[in-house]
């Protein structure tokens, strides 16, 4: 699940996909496809509208990110090591 943080609180969420409902404190709230299902740091979970969210919380980057970097670079050391290699072949 990605992190996303809203200064100065961070927080969980996953990108709804179809119509849910949650029971919370506050009663029955109602999630749609688009909108997203945050946990908060207390294990809360409430649905949030799409463009709110994304006007209020920005993605936290973790290790993944860092990790898909690093297998990219690898891939292209790869790809070019192969071609100076077949340069130097008779």
């Amino acid at each position: 699940m990605a992190r996303y943080r809203r200064k100065p609180e961070m927080i969980e969420a996953v990108k709804i996909t179809r119509t849910i409902t949650i029971e919370t404190a506050k009663g029955s709230l109602i999630g749609n496809p688009g909108d997203y299902l945050i946990t908060d740091k207390h294990g809360e979970q409430y649905p949030c509208d799409a463009r709110k969210f994304e006007q209020t919380y920005e993605r936290v980057k973790d290790g993944k990110d860092v990790t898909t970097f690093i297998k990219k670079v690898v891939r292209k050391v790869k790809k070019k090591s192969k071609e100076l290699f077949m340069k130097t072949q008779p």
